[in-house]
């Protein structure tokens, strides 16, 4: 990715390019075609070789990919097209697809001796690398050792149940703390104790197995803001709930940023308070990190731009940037204990993924000094100038206030359709309004849909199309994207009138 945001294939580097050269025409050849069906055969298999739902093909087939670009066909059509990713695919690329720098740092461990997997009982310098880089990050939140991190968990919902594991052991000694607190419209991910901690939603899916509820868990509002910038009056009582009944919880889980909640900023003086709240009352504070952390609101962690520092964070997606599944738990020392078979999964060993994480911290937060000068002399200038100052720094404000301006454009010019913004930094909603003039879910599941016809990959989050645009996205990216909303939008408008005149 050079200075002015524009991703590359590391392939068109020339040291790279004299190898992938050698194995042109080979078995080994990296664009030989796997298969010799078209997409649409292999479409028409689905039912006979995926289970149903959520692991079925869609209406996109992707050929090839850079940044936010993905070269495929549309399944509907059968023309070729070249889709805009406006949700890091799905939530993981926070550096576009196919980074360089974290494709290069792969490549050559890989070329090296070192292990590519390790389980839990075998460690390396790259464990404690990246151990050490990421708890560097909260280290003004406590003294020296105060936290502690699991690297063995390979998604979200496993980095969320050994937080909460973690908190319920840490509270053993107290028999009357048995209660988790959580907040309606929050999302913890699809393991059988993460959807039970979610209020049950059948707009996307229950999600449940054994049981369809536990009794020992609350779900509060989801904290809003009232007039004049206050708290609601929801939100103060549920902070007084548990400053009333602190001693009956072991937990509070929420996200700082709800995503499927209409991709709804929790605000931040409730934060601040709910975080005085769980000190007072011995309360674990636990923040779902895995949609926002690395990068997506220009920080590492929550904690570093809001001050205000959770006892365990739960993270992933970004971790990696889609380069690997891992996720991880960091938890102050109190918090730090867990108990077999908890902690670590063997699918977390793949030393790819440790890489990836490391790469990934380079790209964000830039390299360590010493390291950035022995960078090979053949990179390209632009790369090695991300290297050395970080993107959050250099790409992060300048792809907000792109961000920024083509919400603002797209709401002058379809004020019947899309309605206020939501969210912070690159994780953004943006309400799409029915008939009525109010938010509608049905309508962002439609435009989310005919947008992917038109060439744009956004998701539907409540009444809101979501929008959290990778770090490589460029100025003529969102003008490419811009022109496809629109034309999504001028459909979404002669179907209204279509109806209306029915």
């Amino acid at each position: 990715m050079a200075l002015d945001n524009a991703p590359f294939h590391l392939s068109s580097v020339e040291s790279v390019r004299q190898v992938v050269a050698g194995l042109e025409g080979s078995y080994l050849d990296p664009g030989r075609r796997l298969t010799e069906l078209t997409p649409d055969e292999h479409l028409a298999g689905n039912a006979r070789l995926f289970t149903a739902g959520g692991s079925l093909a869609r209406d996109f087939w992707a050929d090839t990919a850079l940044g936010s670009r993905i070269q495929g066909t549309s399944t509907q059509t059968a023309t070729p097209l070249e889709m805009v990713d406006l949700c890091s695919m799905t939530c993981n690329t926070v550096l576009g697809v196919n980074d360089p720098w974290v494709k290069l740092r792969q490549a050559a461990f890989l070329l090296s001796s070192q292990p590519h997997y390790l389980p839990a009982r075998i460690g390396s310098d790259l464990h404690h690398r990246v151990a050490h880089r990421i708890l560097s990050r909260l280290s003004r939140f406590g003294a020296p050792g105060g936290f502690a991190i699991n690297l063995r968990q390979c998604n979200g919902s496993d980095a969320v149940e050994l937080a909460l594991h973690a908190a319920w052991l840490a509270a053993r000694g107290a028999p009357r703390r048995r209660r988790l607190a959580t907040f309606q419209g929050g999302y913890h991910g699809e393991s059988v104790l993460a959807s039970l901690v979610c209020e049950d939603d059948p707009g996307y899916g229950a999600g449940r197995a054994l049981v369809d509820r536990v009794d020992n868990v609350v779900h509060f509002p989801s904290p809003r803001g009232g007039d004049g910038g206050h708290l609601s009056a929801e939100a103060l009582a549920t902070l007084d709930a548990l400053e009333r009944d602190g001693e009956e919880y072991f937990a509070v889980l929420i996200e700082p940023i709800q995503w499927r909640n209409s991709v709804h900023a929790v605000p931040l003086e409730f934060l601040r308070r709910l975080r005085d709240v769980c000190t007072r009352k011995s309360i674990c504070l636990v923040f779902d990190e895995v949609q926002n952390a690395f990068g997506y609101t220009g920080t590492i962690f929550f904690a570093e731009s809001s001050d205000v520092c959770p006892d365990i964070v739960a993270t992933g997606k970004a971790l990696t940037s889609g380069h690997g599944a891992l996720a991880i738990v960091v938890a102050r020392r109190e918090f730090a204990e867990t108990e077999a078979p908890f902690g670590s999964k063997t699918n977390s060993g793949d030393m790819l993924s440790f890489v990836a994480v490391d790469a990934v911290m380079d790209r964000l937060t830039g390299m360590l000094p010493e390291e950035f000068e022995t960078l090979p002399t053949w990179l390209p200038p632009g790369l090695v100038g991300d290297l050395r100052n970080g993107l959050l720094g250099i790409a992060y404000p300048r792809v907000v206030g792109m961000l920024e301006d083509f919400l603002a454009d797209l709401q002058r010019r379809f004020p019947s359709v899309v309605g206020p913004a939501s969210g912070a930094g690159l994780m953004r909603g943006v309400a799409m309004l029915g008939q009525d003039g109010r938010p509608s879910g049905a309508m962002a599941g439609k435009v989310a849909d005919i947008c992917l016809k038109h060439g744009v990959y956004v998701r539907r989050a409540g009444h809101c199309v979501y929008i959290k645009p990778s770090l490589s996205t460029t100025e003529a990216d969102f003008e490419l994207a811009r022109a496809r909303l629109a034309a999504t939008f001028e459909e979404v408008l002669q179907r209204v009138a279509r109806e209306e005149a029915k």
